[in-house]
């Protein structure tokens, strides 16, 4: 169909897609569609550098600059079957792979890892307005934010595009983008939450956390690089170490919780933690899974709410592990997702 002409935000689409030359758009298609809810600071601005001058008691002259760094995000519901915005994840982590079907069935492992750098990762993104298709030819993926929220796992990824045109010629139509699954949203009903030591045993054979609160941030930083003759910037490179962190609430203090703050804060014994839900069976023994696992984590702060009921809750910072905990198969937190995709979300 054509692009919608009314104003109405329910009528568009937006899609993304991994592109592989920076600046150079990539054709969005089947299976490209991002089931989003939100899409914040896609505006695309110019310095505006007027001339003043001796003897001109008003401005006559002034041009507009390169095209200034565009950082937007996106806000989605997530779904166990992410689509793009699996890819998106990805492009943050680094490392994915072929996945790993799970014995003769419909139902495929993937395990994104977090790779030192993304350089050379990224995306073309493209939104609908009125009459007319925004486009980005390239974007870096910044961050992720997951939250529990109106009993669904809620998200937002932060990318930073190099511009945005209204006048693509790679991408004149989304008509054909599509989602791999609509269903399957993410609940809180389908959450554990464990953790222990780093150094004591599996977590997953630990006791699950009474929490009521989760927060989880994984995020990078980069440069906005702008060389002389350019009219946007060129690809950003890393300038820090990336942070992770981990926020929960529990719903009160209890013989549960109440030893994180002698053992795990005050006597700084570091944690491992893993955040899991599980849907829908897709095929037996297998279930939609995604599995949040944090190899290596410092509490920072611990806090406890002295009032009627009294509440606890933790904050978290990820560092690397030296070498893979017991049950863990890497020393940076990473995520693995069972669902029926059977390509590599990097491919």
């Amino acid at each position: 169909m054509a692009i919608p002409t009314q104003p109405s935000g329910f009528l568009y689409v937006a899609g993304a897609k991994k592109a592989s030359t920076w600046g150079t758009a990539v054709a969005l298609g089947a299976g490209n569609k991002l089931l989003i809810e939100s899409l914040d600071g896609y505006v695309r601005k110019q310095d505006y550098i007027p001339a003043i001058e001796a003897d001109f008691p008003a401005v006559r002259e002034g041009d507009l600059g390169p095209v200034k760094p565009i950082d937007f995000s996106i806000g989605f519901t997530m779904r166990y079957d992410p689509g793009a915005l699996g890819t998106l994840i990805a492009c943050l982590f680094g490392i994915a792979g072929t996945p790993t079907q799970q014995g003769s069935t419909s139902a495929y492992k993937h395990v994104l890892k977090w790779a030192d750098t993304t350089y050379g990762l990224f995306v073309t993104f493209a939104a609908e307005y009125p009459n007319k298709i925004f486009e980005s030819a390239s974007c870096k993926v910044m961050s992720l934010d997951l939250n529990i929220s109106g009993g669904l796992l809620k998200g937002t990824i932060g990318l930073r595009a190099n511009t945005i045109i209204n006048d693509s010629a790679v991408n004149t139509s989304l008509d054909s983008l599509t989602a791999p699954d609509i269903e399957n949203r993410v609940k809180a009903i389908q959450a554990i939450l464990k953790m222990n030591a780093q150094s004591a045993g599996d977590v997953s054979q630990e006791t699950a956390l009474v929490f009521n609160d989760l927060k989880i941030s994984y995020k990078r930083a980069f440069d906005e690089p702008l060389p002389h003759g350019a009219t946007s910037i060129i690809e950003p490179a890393e300038n820090a170490r990336p942070t992770w962190e981990v926020s929960i609430g529990f719903p009160r203090m209890n013989s549960q919780n109440e030893g994180f703050f002698q053992t795990a804060f005050k006597d700084e014994t570091e944690q491992k933690m893993l955040i899991e839900f599980t849907g829908a069976q897709i095929a037996a023994p297998y279930n939609y899974k995604l599995s949040l696992y944090f190899p290596r984590l410092r509490i920072i702060h611990p806090e406890y709410t002295w009032k009627e009921i009294i509440e606890a809750g933790l904050q978290l910072v990820g560092e690397e592990a030296a070498t893979n905990p017991t049950g863990m198969n890497d020393k940076r937190p990473y995520i693995e997702l069972i669902n029926k995709q059977t390509t590599d979300y990097l491919g």
